[in-house]
């Protein structure tokens, strides 16, 4: 069995608010990333973790964001497969590759491979989206779904007992 090729897409990444007819794609800074630091790059946030700033910042946490970028296909000998790899997508993830959805996330915890060899285009580069949905805004949702339930928690909003994320990523 030949050993693993692996090919990083760490280059050439965009990110943009989703749902925002006025959001404009920007250039991510470096890869891997958190949404916060590619906005803080391009001057639209102060550093949350100077003073206060961190109050100023919710609203980032309270939106979904897209996160694009393109690569070639790799050379595939025969019997060969590409899969893509990803490792801690944050919580509510969805993947498409080429225009078609691959991959539902709902857990950060998680690593996910994906087998993509049948959906790479061996004609143009292959275009991947990766859409996060706001773990604050779905955390309230799942909460809502089930009033009944006793949601323990003493400090901070307990949202964040709803939904497989770090628990470090709330105030």
């Amino acid at each position: 069995m030949a050993p693993a090729k692996s090919i990083l897409l760490n280059k050439g990444w965009t990110f943009q608010e989703a749902n925002s007819p006025q959001s404009k794609p920007l250039e991510v800074q470096g890869f891997p990333t958190v949404i916060h630091l590619d906005l803080m790059h391009h001057g639209l946030i102060p550093n949350p973790l100077n003073g206060t700033h961190e109050i100023d910042v919710q609203w980032v946490g309270e939106k979904a964001w897209i996160y694009r970028t393109t690569f070639p296909s790799p050379k595939l000998l025969p019997g060969e497969k590409a899969v893509l790899a990803f490792d801690g997508l944050d919580t509510f993830a969805t993947v498409e590759l080429n225009g078609r959805d691959i991959l539902q996330a709902q857990n950060m915890f998680i690593p996910k491979r994906i087998d993509v060899t049948e959906q790479l285009s061996s004609q143009a580069a292959n275009s991947l989206d990766i859409l996060f949905e706001s773990a604050y805004v779905k955390g309230k949702k799942i909460m809502g779904k089930h009033p009944d339930h006793r949601w323990g928690c003493w400090n901070g909003d307990p949202s964040r007992l709803a939904v497989r994320k770090a628990q470090y990523h709330y105030v």
